[in-house]
């Protein structure tokens, strides 16, 4: 099963980390895949999960207090307590105020506010959309960092359970390393090519090399 950890979530849909620990410690949107367990745990999220959350952000932007949120979660999960993530799963639309539920009756909509009804929360759109997003900034790609004069070619990924990036050299073996971010990485990557060369006498050689081609 995918799970997104609160870092991941936060750098790739840019949901502050203080707002997803206070949903979940006020149970508004709670991890399913894993919970928080003390100092150090990591929150892991499923992917309707993270289009709940999106959807509670988006709600926040057009204007709804999280009072007038959590009344509708309240609502969703009493009437609908079969639909896991409800704000993933259900049609909804909104004046900014208030909340409504599409029924299978287009003609017909559920008032969960008691008020009127103006826009309609794309929620599908913003499903594909966060899909989308999840799919770019977890495909790996290729870059080429260079040392001591040698270009190597390093394939990088995030890792979503854990939101850190890794790395390894493709021409290198043995050569690959982590970092908190992308910059860190290429940082990180490059002292460990370093390394393996140093090890493999490599470093010395071309350094040696480098000096003779100067001399001439």
């Amino acid at each position: 099963m995918e799970a997104f950890c609160s870092r991941f979530i936060s750098r790739t849909f840019g949901i502050a980390l203080s707002a997803l620990h206070y949903w979940d410690r006020t149970n508004l949107i709670k991890p399913s895949v894993r919970a928080a367990a003390g100092r150090g745990t990591k929150r892991l999220y499923s992917f309707r999960d993270v289009v709940q959350l999106l959807v509670v952000s988006r709600m926040r932007g057009l204007g709804l207090s999280l009072q007038r949120i959590r009344r509708c979660l309240q609502y969703l999960r009493k009437h609908f307590p079969k639909i896991e993530a409800p704000l993933a799963e259900l049609s909804l639309v909104t004046d900014g105020e208030t909340i409504f539920l599409l029924t299978d009756d287009p003609e017909k909509l559920l008032d969960v506010m008691k008020q009127q009804f103006v826009l309609a929360l794309p929620i599908a759109a913003w499903l594909h959309a966060a899909r989308e997003t999840i799919t770019e900034a977890t495909t790996p790609h290729l870059e080429q960092i260079t040392v001591a004069g040698r270009v190597f070619e390093v394939e990088m990924e995030q890792d979503p359970e854990d939101g850190w990036w890794v790395g390894d050299t493709l021409n290198l073996p043995g050569a690959c390393s982590q970092g908190a971010t992308l910059d860190e990485l290429r940082y990180m990557i490059a002292d460990a090519i370093e390394g393996t060369l140093i090890v493999r006498g490599e470093l010395a050689e071309d350094a040696e090399e480098a000096a003779k081609a100067s001399a001439v």
